[in-house]
Order: structure tokens, then sequence, then C-alpha cells
């Protein structure tokens, strides 16, 4: 270790953090990332300077990024546990260290450097580690020697300062450049100020110091001198213990020599200790696994194996002695031994194989044409009501076979998909068929349902009440079906073993972690997901047909009244809470049974919107109050009461909304239609009035903004046809009124109107003289025929439009009589007819 890595590593490293270097390795380590690789590791013993002193070591290493030397590591000198040699009879580099437990293995670049670090680290150790000393093993160190010249060799006083002990040669590697210390600082200024120098004249103080030093070199002399008595005996005392040293050391010399005879045998007898206890705990296992392969050789007799030769199948007691042959089996084949190369094992396990294979053959056999058969396995059943066939017969007469199934499943896992997927199929048949049957018998009921309807109807419109009786019949189907699915589910997860496998990971994880809620697997999904695709794996394809059934069932219903569907979708929503067990496969088939009738009710509401918006107009039949208002309204009041207390209130409001606007674009489609023979203003105010009074018979919230914009429609219609058929019974004198206005407008006084030519007093009177009362009154009583023509049979309207024409020719009257008086004043001219003559009609 050069001098100069030391000096680098004291000022960069220590010295800012006031730590002293005592020792240092410099050692190499396998790199992390590169096994080959070897990375320079600087392992540091260092002490503090400040009181109370403490002693660390430090794992130096350099930075990947910028190449500095950094501490990476830090542990205090109690942490040491062990301290290994490795070999102390070979004089090599590599050393051993455990702290806190963990091991780290060294690799100096000389011998001698381990030695020298060693040896600090042992006389820090004995100086500063009362207790919890390491342990120093396979080293060469003269400990007891060591420890008697190591302790004394250097120490630190109460100042911090290092005081040199007996042994010079040991302390070496105190005798660095090292800073001293603020103590030390503050004794040199003192003695300087003692001096009365300053810090600038340096050769002064150290003549100063010189001088000093002669006088004390002279005391001692002098002390010396007068205690020769002492020394001399001091001298006596080492005399002699060198000479017992000296004898000991011929005493060691002797025992090494008898011990080295000895070293060579000692090394022999461990290394075949050690080799015997190998081999005594080789044969130890291998009699274990003897023992278990014995074992499990004879633990499958001749009697399994002709159970399972000769398997009755028919036979519960054959099955059960299958089923306990058949783990004994399995058992065998599953058991992972080292021992399988074995001529013994090789042949027990084709035998084995051969047995299972046939076994195998012969059980899918039996279950297959079981499976084919299962019809003949129902119980008779007297169908008095409408009901479907119940399997509990079928499910016991299969269930002995479940312990050969699961067994079939870890021996065979193909051929217990096929036979799965054989039942399957299977199985889907049987229900088949009998869901044919009894929606077949449920269509029934439910034309015999739709004629008890009609008869107790009135006038073509039905209660809401009345549809109770096809909502029963769909809830009589939604239960059969949940009874035969929730048993035919039960049935399968027993006999297949649907979750065996879930349960054994749902155990295995719980135990590893106490904790058996919301365990994933593999890939990420919960338990009770992974058991929830399995059934509807399984029972997907046995039941597919119930939701098409019952669709098909509703479809028929709805063909028979458009408020039979919105009847079942009701009462599908209220049960809705009913089915959300997830466990349950029916609630799947709930949700799918519950989007097909929502998908009808949407369909049933968009057939009747375009039936309201879509009106035809008979050239011969007036148009009138159409009848897709009374259509609305009795749709609306029926709906209402079926969704009463709904959740799903928005989804019929929604409709309602759409509906209303239907009704007003039916009304549009009837007053544009070429064939209606009547003015469109009067057909849509009219139709208009009529769908306002319902809006506000009815009372709807959400049709409250269409029943306020209906009202003003049917308002601006009325007055649109007012303004249109009252036209200008006095055309000629509205046509002069109108040049005069417009004279005025642009600046004509009044009062000169009468002076303009074409304004004259002689041309109003002509004017005025073409519209006699007797042909004025004439034109409104025909125009009040055409009214009454125009408007239906006892219409509340009729005098309604009528007073609105007569206010509107009555304001006209009224204009004119207030521009003759401003610019006719006298005398003054009148109109032929008055107010008054109006008013009397």
């Amino acid at each position: 270790m050069t001098t100069a890595i030391r000096s680098t590593l004291q000022k960069a490293i220590f010295q800012p953090d006031d730590e002293r270097l005592v020792a240092v390795a410099h050692t190499k380590q396998d790199s992390e990332k590169d096994k080959k690789k070897k990375k320079e590791v600087f392992v540091c013993l260092v002490v503090s300077i400040e009181q109370p002193v403490s002693v660390r070591i430090y794992f130096v290493k350099r930075s990947e990024k910028d190449d500095l030397l950094r501490k990476k590591e830090q542990f205090a000198l109690r942490d040491v546990r062990v301290v290994d040699g490795i070999n102390p009879r070979k004089p090599i580099p590599e050393f051993n260290m455990v702290i806190n437990d963990k091991q780290y293995q060294l690799a100096t670049s000389t011998y001698d450097e381990k030695e020298a670090f060693i040896r600090q680290l042992y006389k820090l150790a004995n100086s500063y580690l009362p207790v919890q000393k390491p342990d120093f093993i396979n080293l060469t160190l003269p400990v007891d020697n060591f420890a008697s010249q190591g302790i004394n060799s250097t120490s630190i006083d109460q100042s911090g300062a290092e005081v040199e002990g007996s042994n010079g040669a040991d302390n070496d590697n105190f005798t660095d450049y090292q800073p001293i210390s603020a103590k030390e600082e503050a004794d040199f200024r003192r003695l300087m100020a003692k001096s009365d120098l300053e810090i600038g004249k340096a050769r002064q103080f150290a003549n100063a110091l010189n001088e000093q030093l002669m006088l004390l070199d002279g005391a001692n002399i002098e002390s010396i001198m007068g205690s020769e008595q002492h020394v001399t005996n001091l001298i006596g005392l080492i005399d002699r213990a060198v000479e017992e040293a000296t004898q000991i050391e011929n005493q060691l010399d002797e025992y090494d020599d008898v011990l080295s005879f000895v070293r060579d045998s000692v090394e022999l007898i461990e290394e075949k200790d050690s080799l015997g206890h190998i081999e005594r705990t080789n044969t130890k296992r291998l009699m274990q696994e003897l023992s278990d392969f014995i074992y499990m050789m004879d633990k499958i007799h001749d009697g399994h194996i002709n159970v399972l030769k000769c398997a009755n199948l028919s036979d519960p007691t054959s099955i059960n002695l299958c089923c306990q042959a058949a783990r004994v089996l399995n058992s065998f084949l599953s058991k992972k031994t080292e021992l399988t190369p074995m001529g013994a094992y090789q042949d027990r396990l084709e035998q084995m194989n051969k047995v299972t294979a046939d076994f195998v053959d012969r059980l899918y056999s039996h279950t297959t044409t079981l499976f084919d058969n299962m019809d003949s396995m129902l119980e008779q059943q007297n169908f008095g009501e409408v009901m479907l066939q119940k399997h509990s017969q079928r499910h016991r007469a299969l269930l002995p076979f479940s312990d050969l199934i699961s067994w079939l499943k870890l021996a065979r896992p193909n051929v217990y998909q096929n036979a799965l997927e054989r039942y399957k199929t299977s199985v889907s048949e049987l229900y088949k068929k009998e869901l044919e049957r009894f929606f077949v018998e449920l269509t029934q009921k439910a034309n015999k349902l739709m004629l008890e309807t009609k008869s107790l109807s009135t006038n073509g419109v039905t209660d809401a009440n009345t549809f109770n009786g096809y909502a029963i019949l769909l809830e009589t189907a939604i239960a059969e079906c949940r009874t035969v699915v929730e048993s035919e589910q039960k049935f399968c997860a027993k006999f297949f073993h649907l979750n065996a496998e879930l349960l054994a990971n749902i155990e295995t994880q719980s135990t590893g972690s106490g904790d058996s809620t919301g365990l994933l697997n593999s890939s990420g999904k919960s338990v009770e997901r992974q058991h929830n695709d399995q059934i509807k794996a399984v029972l997907g394809p046995i039941f597919e047909l119930v939701p098409i059934f019952i669709q098909k069932f509703a479809s028929h219903c709805k063909e028979q009244h458009s408020l039979v569907i919105i009847s079942m979708f009701v009462v599908l929503t209220k049960r809705i809470h009913t089915y959300q067990d997830t466990g349950s496969y029916f609630s799947v088939l709930y949700g799918s049974i519950l989007v097909g009738i929502k998908r009808l009710f949407d369909d049933q509401m968009k057939v009747t919107e375009s039936s309201l918006a879509n009106v035809k107009i008979n050239k011969r039949n007036r148009v009138g109050i159409l009848d897709t208002i009374q259509r609305f309204k009795a749709l609306v009041r029926a709906s209402d009461v079926l969704f009463a207390q709904s959740e799903r209130r928005n989804d019929l409001d929604k409709w309602h909304e759409k509906l209303a606007d239907a009704v007003i674009q039916g009304i549009d489609a009837a007053a544009e239609s070429p064939n209606s023979k009547y003015p469109p203003a009067v057909v849509r105010f009219e139709n208009l009035h009529e769908l306002y009074s319902t809006l506000s018979e009815l009372k709807i919230e959400c049709l409250d903004t269409r029943r306020k914009a209906v009202k003003k429609q049917y308002q601006e219609n009325m007055n649109l046809y007012v303004r249109e058929y009252m036209g200008r019974p006095l055309e000629k004198i509205h046509i002069f009124f109108d040049q005069i206005e417009r004279a005025i407008r642009q600046g004509k006084k009044p009062e000169e109107i009468g002076y303009e030519q074409q304004f004259s007093r002689m041309e109003l009177k002509k004017v005025i003289s073409m519209y006699p009362a007797r042909e004025v009154k004439r034109g409104i009583d025909n125009l009040y025929k055409k009214l009454e023509k125009h408007l239906c049979n006892e219409s509340p309207l009729l005098q309604v439009v009528w007073r609105d024409m007569q206010d509107e020719f009555l304001k006209q009257l009224k204009h004119y009589q207030q521009l003759i008086g401003q610019c006719y004043p006298a005398p003054r001219i009148d109109l032929e007819v008055s107010i008054q003559d109006l008013s009397k009609r």
C-alpha cells in the first residue's frame, strides 16, 4: 500500500469528518453486475479525533459516474463478529469478515498487507472493546505477546493527542500526517503568547523552544542521575525477563517441532472424518428414499389391479372399490422419486399405465353411454300446472361416479374434457326439448289470457291492470328456469369438480399469507372470478336457449297487445335485486333476459312512435281530431300505472317525450297532406288544442315543457288562420289608407293630406261608397259559415276563432276611423259600416 493512497484517503475522505485513518486494506471484490470482473474496495480502519473515541470500519469504493472515492458502507467496530484468515498454514492474501451476520470475502494484494490490517484491527478491538470482541480464527498471530504489546502500544489521552508506547515499530501506521486537534492548536497559541512572539517569528520561537528543551533535558538528566539505583534495578528485572522469555521461546520451539509431526496426521484424520460424515448422510438419505420407494411399490397390490380390470360400473359397491383403487393408483403415478430409472419401477409404471388406460376407456365408454340415455333417468311427473321437468333423479343416478370423474380429471385431463363436452351436448339437447314443451304450454296460456282480456276490454281500451296475467306467466317462466339452472349448476360443480383446484389454491395461498380474501391467480383474476368463468363455460352451452325462448314468448305476447311488453319489462326490473348473486349462473341469464326484454320494449316504442308520426289521411273523410291523440293518451295512462314506483321510470319518461314529439309530427303530416281538404292551420290548431288538453289532463312532469310548447303552437296557428281567412273585407279602403300612412311616414302632416289630389275628400268618399253596409255584413256572414265548415262539429273553438276574427276586423275599423279623424277633421266623413253594426252579431 503506497503512502500516497493512504494520504489521499486521509485528506479527501476522513479529515473533513474529524477522523484518523489507522489502517487500510486494498482489496478486490466480485462485481454485482459482472461476476468475472473484480471491483476495487478500500477497507479502512478509522478512529475519531474527538472524545469519546470511536472506531469505525469503512468500505470505500470508486464512484462509477465521476471515478471519485466515496464511503459506501460504514460499520462500528463492535459490529465485527468474526475475522477468518481462512488457512493459517498458507500465506494467502484472502480473508473473510463477518459483519452484522453478513460475510464479506476479501482479498488484498499481498499477504503482508492482510496481516498488517488484521494486526491493527486486533489491537483496536482489545483496546476499545471490553466485551463482544470479534473472534480471530485461522490466524498465525502471536496472540499472547501481541496482546500485551498491542494494548499498550498506542492510546489516546484525554486531550485527544496520541501517546507513543514501548512498541514503536507497531505504531508506524500512526506516523503519517495527521491534523492537529483544536486543543493542540490552543496549547500551541498559548505557548506562543507566553513567548510574546507573533506567528511570523518562527526562528525566534524555535530558538526559545530549544532553550526550554535544553533546560528540560538537563532536568531529566539530573533526575535520572538521582535515581541511578532504580535504573539499575529496572535493568536487572528486564534482563531476568529476557532470560525467562528466551526459555519460553525454546520450549515453544520444542512443542512446535513435536506438533509438526502430528499436523499431517491430523489433517488426514479431519479429511477422513468429513468424508465419513458425508457417507453417513448419503446412506441415511438413500435408506429413506428406498423405504419410501418400497412403501410406494407395495401400496398397490393385486387386489387394486383386479378391481380396476374387472370393474362393474353398474354396481355401486364396485364403483366405491374402483374409487379407492383409483386413488391409490393416482398416488403412485403422481409420486416423484429419484429412483425412477430403476427397472422395477419402470416395469411397475408400465403395468400401472396399462391398467389406467384400460380402466379410463371403460369408464369413458360407460359414462358417455349414461349421458346419451339421460332422458330415461327422469322421474315421471304429472304436469297439472305449467312447470319444467325436475332432474333430481338423473342427478342422483350420476353422482356415484363423482369420485371417479375427479380422479379422471387428475389422471387424464383430455379424457375428462371430452366427457364434459359429451355431457354438455347431451344435456343441452335434453333441456332443449323440455324448454320447447314448457314454452308451448306457456304460449297456450297466453293465448287464453288474450281472449279473456279482449272480452273484458271496453271500447277497445284495455286497463293496465288486465296485463298482470302476462306478467305472472313471465314470472312463472323465470322461476321455473331459475330452479332448473341452479339445480344443474350445483350438480355440475359437484359431479365435475369444477372448483376443486381453486379450493386447493385458496387453501395454499391462505396458509402462506394468513388471509384468504381477495386472492388472485397468476393472471391477476380473483378466485371467485375464475370459478364463475368455469361455471359459465360449462352451463353456457347448456342453457344458451333460455333467454331465446323467453324472448320469443315475450315477443308473442307483445303481438297480442303493445302494453304487454311494458308490463313484462317493469316486472323484470323490479325483480333485478333478487338475482344479483354473483355465484349463481342464473344471474347471468337473467341479465341477458332483461336486455332482451328491454330491446323488445324499445322496439315496441319505436313502432308506436312511427305510427303516431306517420298519419295517413283519407280523401273521403274529414280530418278532424286525429285518433293518434287518443291512442297516445291511453298509452301514457296505462304505462304510467305500470311504471308506478319503478326504478326505471327514466326510461318511460324518455319515451313519453319521444311519443309526444311523434304526435306533433303526425299533426304536421296531416296538416300538410295533399288529401286534406281543410286549411293546414285549422288542422294544426284543432289537434294541438286537443293535445294540449290531453297533456294538461295527464299531468306528466316530463311533458310539461311539451305542453307549454303545444299551447304556443296552437295559438300561433289559430292567429295565422284568423289573419289568413279574415283577409281584407275593405280591400280598396285598406289600400287607400295604407298610402296615407306611407305619406305620413315620409314627412307629410296629417292635416295637409286632404289637399293632395290623390287623397282628396272626393277620392275618400268614392272609395267608401264601394263598400255599403249591406255588402260588408253579407261578406261577414259568409265568413262565419266558412268557419263553421272548416271546424269540427260542435267544436269548442268555433266561438273562440270567430271572436278573434271579430276583434281583428274591429281593430281595422277603429284604425280607419282614427286616420279619417286626423286627416279629414271637418266636416267628418264616416264609414258606412259602424262598430256597433258588427257587434250585434
